[in-house]
């Protein structure tokens, strides 16, 4: 019996190590809940470049956070990225804060969003003011990075049968100035057309009238005849992103309520060159 005694309390230490590593595992848990910080959702019309567990938020380049989950909408409309915050970073959590994913780009300024080919895919950010209201569900966009944020645009809806290669992030533009941006692409309720959602900044939608037409822009436009043929090439931008162009025919109607219904037509109507009315607020 007092042999048994003795080896006990020799064999103490032996109880040692899993002590330890017990007061280690619970000291991790214990900083993992102090930096674990706010969670959001971001919901997004796509989600296909989002992957759980790897895809970071970023900001200025530094990531604040991480997508935990990504699931489906009830309605199964929208994806839904279930991510948190670093717990120095809960202050984007606010009303203004901006969610966008970013991805590959080429135009003519340039390329951007290169280094998602090597990190792979990421949602970068703008945050709203830090005494705004707390927020914990945001809408993203998808390559939507801009410096003029949603809440200082109007939305329009143009409807056609082909999306053909105009996709959320490209460009609406007015002889030549971008005016807003595609934001998004969906199928219409009956699944006959295709309704496409602009976002016109605030200061341009004196040139959205009631008549105004919207066509796709075309990388190359060619007139061939048989005494006269024309080849006219549009600028990089277009060949590589699409987008779509504004005009107003003369004796413009009145400025278009927001969110109303426009045809986008596959080109220009002809002789759209020669309008040149005169936009201003009424």
């Amino acid at each position: 019996m007092n042999k048994k005694i003795e080896n006990l309390k020799s064999g103490w230490y032996i109880w040692l190590f899993p002590f330890i590593a017990i007061l280690i595992s619970g000291y991790l848990f214990v900083e993992y809940l102090n930096q674990r910080g706010t969670e959001i959702i971001i919901r997004f019309d796509d989600g296909g470049s989002l992957e759980a567990g790897k895809t970071q938020i970023r900001y200025r380049g530094v990531p604040i956070g991480s997508v935990k989950k990504v699931t489906l909408a009830d309605d199964g409309e929208e994806v839904l990225a279930h991510a948190v915050l670093q717990k120095d970073s809960e202050y984007f959590a606010v009303e203004g804060t901006r969610f966008w994913i970013v991805k590959p780009k080429i135009g003519f300024q340039g390329i951007s969003g290169l280094e998602t080919l090597i990190d792979g895919t990421y949602i970068s950010v703008q945050p709203g003011k830090r005494s705004g209201t707390s927020k914990m569900d945001f809408k993203g966009m998808i390559g939507g990075e801009s410096s003029d944020p949603l809440e200082d645009t109007v939305a329009y809806y143009l409807e056609t049968d082909q999306v053909g290669s105009v996709s959320p992030g490209d460009s609406v533009t007015f002889r030549g100035l971008t005016i807003g941006n595609v934001t998004k692409v969906t199928l219409g309720k009956t699944s006959q057309m295709i309704i496409v959602q602009i976002n016109v900044q605030n200061r341009y939608v004196k040139v959205i009238r009631t008549n105004t037409v919207f066509w796709r822009k075309l990388a190359v436009d060619a007139t061939l005849g048989l005494f006269k043929s024309s080849l006219k090439i549009n600028s990089l931008d277009t060949l590589m992103n699409g987008g779509i162009d504004v005009f107003t025919p003369d004796n413009p109607g009145a400025i278009a309520n927001a969110q109303s219904m426009f045809a986008l037509r596959s080109a220009p109507p002809k002789g759209y060159e020669k309008w040149n009315p005169k936009l201003e607020y009424q």
